[in-house]
This record gives C-alpha cells, sequence and structure tokens, in this order.
C-alpha cells in the first residue's frame, strides 16, 4: 500500500490501543525520515526500493529523487555519501 506524503502524515503518528501503529512501517519510516534530515546518511545519490516501498521516498527525501533501481526485497535501501540506510518495515539499519 504505496501513501502519498498527506496520507502518510496523517496516519504516522496513530496508535491503536496496545502501541499498535496502523501504518505498517510507519515508525521506521518516520525515524529513518528524521535521521537523513539530521544529515545521517549524508546526500542520498542512489536507492534500491521494492514496489511497496517506493512510495516511501517521497516522504523521506524532499529534495530531488536519487537513482532508483527496483529491487525484490520488500525494503529500501538508501545510499548516501556519508553511509547506507536500509529501512523496512520492523526498522531501519544505517551502515557507516
Amino acid at each position: 500500500m504505496a501513501l502519498d506524503r498527506r496520507t502518510f502524515l496523517k496516519l504516522a503518528g496513530l496508535k491503536l490501543a496496545g502501541g499498535v501503529w496502523l501504518v505498517p512501517g510507519a515508525a521506521a519510516v518516520w525515524e529513518a525520515r528524521e535521521l537523513i534530515r539530521r544529515g545521517g546518511v549524508g546526500r542520498v545519490v542512489f536507492c534500491r526500493a521494492s514496489g511497496s516501498t517506493a512510495g516511501w521516498l517521497r516522504f523521506l527525501l524532499d529534495g530531488a529523487m536519487p537513482v532508483c533501481e527496483r529491487i525484490e526485497r520488500d525494503e529500501l535501501v538508501l545510499c548516501g555519501t556519508e553511509a547506507t540506510l536500509v529501512v523496512d518495515r520492523r526498522g531501519y539499519r544505517r551502515f557507516a
């Protein structure tokens, strides 16, 4: 389910009882966005995305979109000038 930026922002902060996020992966994507905004990966120059995670790009990156390659694995890989960030529905991992 690919969400546009407006819908994602509406739903990203909403949780059900028990701390379950309404949008799968919303917490991971929100945290990854903050890391990118703080300069944790540098300028993103390349990405790899599945069909379901490609919609996250517009939310994560406000600037120009990097060259992006399609992958089968359900994750988003952002290659920056300072680090690589892998985001999926369970969380994110940063490799420096």
